[in-house]
């Protein structure tokens, strides 16, 4: 993802991203757009994270670098980690079958910042094999099809859920 092509992108978001965290600091979020109250609300969520704070503090002076982080030989990106949050929020919001499968998650036990990294995992899933089965609109009405099913499926299958919530796990180790 470090392709310079992607440079002049990569710097827009930075400084994106960087306004809406001043915003948050500053308690302004609620003059912000709905969509980007999404995404500060995720960040006032994990502004307690050393790599998210450092994402976040310091987003408009990275010049377009990406900023990523390596931990147990697994690199990964804390602003992606929250803008999969954020999508989240928006999808609760908007969609009722994501509403039941967050609902019934939390009403069996599973705290709301975790149900969503359930989500958030789902919902990354659906991306990946959007994009790389996009050679048919069929292969991207299937791939739509699976995900509605496991949603679903965690309102109705308790085994399901708890497996699910036990594969993404809580925590935040990578980010602190």
């Amino acid at each position: 993802m470090d392709d310079p092509r992607y440079t002049d992108l990569r710097k827009l978001v930075g400084q994106h991203e960087k306004l809406v965290y001043e915003a948050v600091k500053a308690g302004m979020v609620a003059e912000l757009s709905p969509e980007n109250q999404l995404s500060a609300r995720a960040i006032e969520e994990h502004m307690h994270l050393k790599h998210v704070h450092n994402a976040l503090e310091f987003a408009d002076l990275r010049e377009g670098e990406p900023y990523e982080v390596t931990v147990e030989g697994t690199t990964v990106n804390p602003l992606a980690h929250v803008n999969g949050h954020a999508a989240v929020k928006g999808q609760i919001e908007q969609d009722p079958l994501v509403r039941a499968a967050f609902e019934k998650m939390v009403a069996t036990g599973t705290t709301a910042h975790h149900a969503e990294h359930v989500l958030s995992a789902m919902l990354l899933e659906l991306v990946w094999e959007s994009s790389q089965g996009a050679a048919t609109a069929e292969d991207g009405e299937k791939v739509r099809l699976r995900y509605y099913r496991k949603l679903k499926k965690i309102a109705r299958d308790s085994a399901f859920r708890k497996k699910l919530t036990r594969q993404f796990g809580p925590d935040h180790f990578v980010f602190e």
